[in-house]
């Protein structure tokens, strides 16, 4: 068979999911580097662990494995309704913030729609553009690596259909003011669907940001994508949500399949949501680790961006792949952004207190 004559036309534009060593489990980590301790600062988890209220409900909830789940998961949404003021059915579950990504994608593209996308952010936007058939218009970012919105307004056509912004943004912690947001979706036209990913949001302490969830009162074309992936730690349970106009989020459930979020992770997430004291120890974490990595980076003469994430972006001025290879070699895995056409820069997720340390002396060595 040959299978090129049978597959989509979007394939030469999608590539498999490869695991680098940056993207590997800790228990593979230890394996591929020889290690028996190993520190992985490469994937922005959350070093707390899930609530222990979240374990006791999975725990719970694994003696009904039998027993399909609720498909529209709807304790869930109103338990989210409930905290961001919403409407049950303005809430939509998913089986992690990239298949809320892709969802929106399969309901409003079609095969040569643009999508406008900040040149360095998530990659999972360009991702879910291609799957479509659609395609990435990348914008360039302003000189502080700051998501440039007058070049997206810029960016638009009539063949625009989706604009995708991260806020705050991944992979440099930077964020778009709620000020510029306001200013921002005004002159959006109507019929552009905007996704304004908010994996992150918990962790921002910047006074200029705020939520977009207020925005979609009065923009109907607005979708916010959230994730328990980060701050709640249940990245492995895979479950995250987006919050919307009623027609739009009922325009994404004829794409959504039935069951798509399994239910140890629906009663993990919301037993989550009732254990904010473990979100405010996370933020303490994330906050610890954040000043430690700020004064290496300043006595190193590193520059870096002050983050609203739990992760930081730095500029070593040093090939990048190399100073990645020292770092695994003693044990330490960060991410290279390479990628993205910055050759020199890294970005380090906040772990534990020890993780970041260890990350501390291996840089200090090596340097």
């Amino acid at each position: 068979m040959n299978i090129q004559s049978v597959v989509r036309n979007v394939y030469p534009n999608l590539t498999p999911y490869i695991c680098q060593l940056a993207d590997l489990p800790i228990e593979e980590l230890k394996e591929a580097l020889q290690k028996e301790t190993v520190y992985k600062l490469s994937f922005n988890e959350n070093p707390l662990g899930p609530s222990p209220k979240a374990l006791k409900a999975m725990g719970e909830a694994l003696q009904s494995l039998n027993l399909y789940p609720s498909s529209k998961g709807e304790k869930l949404q109103e338990a989210i309704a409930q905290r961001e003021g919403v409407q049950r059915d303005q809430v939509l579950l998913s089986n992690g913030a990239d298949e809320m990504i892709n969802l929106a994608a399969q309901t409003f593209l079609e095969p040569g729609d643009e999508v406008v996308i900040p040149a360095v952010t998530f990659v999972q936007y360009e991702a879910a553009a291609h799957l479509m058939g659609a395609v990435p218009v990348k914008v360039p970012m302003t000189g502080k690596l700051e998501i440039d919105l007058e070049g997206i307004i810029q960016a638009i056509t009539t063949e625009t259909k989706m604009i995708c912004l991260c806020n705050p943004n991944n992979p440099t912690g930077a964020i778009i003011s709620d000020k510029q947001m306001g200013a921002f979706l005004k002159r959006v036209p109507k019929d552009v669907v905007v996704i304004i990913d908010e994996a992150y949001y918990e962790y921002a302490d910047s006074s200029e940001f705020s939520t977009a969830v207020k925005y979609i009162k009065n923009h109907e074309n607005v979708l916010v994508v959230r994730t328990f992936s980060k701050i709640y730690s249940l990245a492995a349970a895979r479950i995250g949500y987006g919050i919307g106009n009623e027609t739009l989020v009922e325009a994404i459930h004829h794409v959504r399949p039935p069951f798509n979020v399994n239910a140890i992770a629906q009663a993990g997430a919301l037993a989550s949501l009732n254990d904010q004291e473990h979100v405010q120890v996370s933020k303490q974490l994330n906050e610890k680790g954040k000043q430690l990595l700020y004064e290496t980076f300043e006595q190193l003469g590193f520059e870096y961006v002050k983050t609203n994430g739990n992760f930081v972006y730095v500029d070593t001025k040093i090939d990048s792949d190399h100073l990645f290879q020292e770092l695994a070699k003693k044990g330490v895995i960060v991410r290279i952004l390479k990628g993205y056409g910055l050759p020199a820069s890294l970005r380090v997720s906040v772990g534990a207190e020890e993780e970041v340390k260890a990350f501390i002396q291996a840089l200090n060595e090596i340097l």
